[in-house]
């Protein structure tokens, strides 16, 4: 009876500790709590602890690996709200693999201002212990200048255990210089994926090599062509290579070396005049820009074609069957298309185009220089419109590409989104255009539909309501 009375003083006793024990980690941790928008109510919480309860009675008890496994699954900000209700998962947000700031995960509004930015991600750095750190993502919303801090960040971030670093720095006119030299010594040899954006990239050939490197992507970063050409060079387990608005690349080489590399995409880089291909195993291209040069080297395998240019269809068009015979999907299209848009062919001057930039009569249609497509299942042509050359150019393929499934004709100038149960919004586009878009389906119905064989499925894409809206 003694026994029993005394057990049942010191139990209660206990409990009263363990309970100030988890006020004191949740006091300590909720600065972390403050990433989550989701709040937890007091039955959440019982209920939780309740659940470990019942775990811990059916013997089902986890080890540490397995609740850290489970921890660095979630995303950060409901990492973060569980490490503060739960202590199973408190110690495993020391080691939180996958740290992510920017404006949505730190919890901030759009006028945040640096001092909030900067302090909320010092504060979170601090309750982490640097050391397992396998992804990287910091993105600073614009108007904020936080340069000075981003070399401390990146420093603790980088270690030979990170493998995804992303950096992108809006609107900072791409003053900062990223600081390569925390990537020597081989502290870089672990990165898969690097994501960089709105600063300056100057590798040298003393980083030297990356060789778990798969998927680089460089937006509006300050590079020479020389500097990238060092990069790729060391680059050997490349597998995508994705350059936007680098704009002091002039020249791009891809080298033989790349055996592993199956896509580019080289978007708006206003002085890129040549590139030239040399890696084996290329099956992607996008490109959207100027006027480019490609010249003769290992195009062969590319399967799948995407180019955006009011002066590179002709290119495309005249170079594909020899250059790449094996393209299965084709997306061309004009990046400013208007009701004249022309689609020139090799052997007809400007001033003639001009004359017959229309069709008035079905018999005055020009035969093109006959090109087999072997290969060629789904073609898009965005920015369809009467032009004769364009129509043209619709009805060879009709004719020549033997494997052919899908044939879409976009009269807009591209959908910002669209799906099969969503018709999307069209790109800004001009009253001009939206003027010429009857004439375009008209084109359609009476020049292309009758020329469909049966075996191919026509998509015919027009302006979505709010620009029709407009035009009227």
């Amino acid at each position: 009876m003694g026994i029993t009375l005394e057990m049942n003083r010191v139990m209660p006793t206990r409990r009263r500790r363990q309970r100030r024990r988890r006020r004191r980690n949740r006091h300590r941790y909720r600065s972390i709590a403050k990433l989550g928008k989701r709040k937890f109510s007091p039955s959440q919480q019982d209920d939780d602890s309740q659940g470990a309860k019942r775990m811990r009675n059916s013997g089902m008890l986890l080890t540490k690996d397995i609740w850290r496994r489970i921890h660095c699954l979630m995303p950060m900000r409901d990492a973060a709200c569980v490490a503060c209700v739960s202590h199973a998962f408190l110690n495993s947000w020391l080691c939180y693999p996958n740290l992510t700031f920017d404006k949505d995960t730190l919890g901030l509004d759009e006028h945040v201002c640096e001092t909030d930015f900067i302090s909320k991600v010092d504060h979170i750095l601090k309750r982490h212990s640097g050391t397992c750190v396998k992804t990287f993502k910091l993105e600073v919303p614009y108007e904020l200048d936080v340069c000075d801090h981003v070399d401390r960040w990146l420093q603790f971030a980088i270690t030979p255990a990170i493998e995804e670093l992303t950096l992108t720095l809006y609107g900072t006119a791409q003053k900062y210089n990223f600081p390569c030299s925390l990537l020597s010594d081989g502290v870089g040899n672990s990165i898969r994926i690097l994501d960089l954006g709105h600063c300056a990239f100057c590798p040298t050939i003393e980083l030297g090599s990356w060789r778990s490197l798969k998927r680089l992507c460089l937006s509006f970063v300050r590079i020479t062509e020389d500097e990238l050409g060092c990069l790729l060079l060391n680059s050997l387990a490349l597998e995508g290579l994705e350059l936007r608005h680098c704009d002091e690349i002039v020249s791009l080489k891809i080298p033989c070396t790349l055996q592993q590399l199956s896509y580019i995409t080289v978007s708006e880089c206003s002085r890129v005049r040549i590139i030239e291909n040399k890696a084996p195993n290329v099956s992607s291209f996008y490109f959207t820009g100027n006027k480019v040069k490609l010249s003769l080297g290992e195009w062969l395998q590319v399967k799948k074609l995407n180019m955006r240019s009011s002066r590179i269809v002709r290119y495309a068009r005249a170079t594909l069957p020899s250059m790449m015979p094996n393209v299965e999907t084709l997306s061309i299209g004009g990046q400013h298309t208007n009701a004249n848009y022309q689609i020139p062919l090799p052997e007809i001057s400007k001033e003639q185009m001009k004359r017959e930039s229309k069709f008035r009569d079905s018999s005055h249609m020009r035969q093109i220089q006959e090109h087999r497509h072997e290969h060629l299942k789904s073609v898009t042509i965005i920015g369809f419109c009467s032009a004769k050359s364009l129509v043209e150019l619709t009805c060879h393929i009709l004719e020549n590409a033997v494997s052919l499934e899908c044939l879409t004709l976009n009269t807009t100038l591209g959908f910002a989104s669209r799906s099969e149960h969503s018709p999307g919004t069209c790109f800004p586009m001009g009253k001009a255009v939206l003027m010429g878009v009857p004439k375009a389906l008209s084109a359609i119905q009476t020049y292309i539909v009758g020329k469909v064989p049966s075996t191919v499925r026509l998509n015919v894409m027009e302006p979505c309501n709010l620009c029709n809206g407009i035009g009227h």
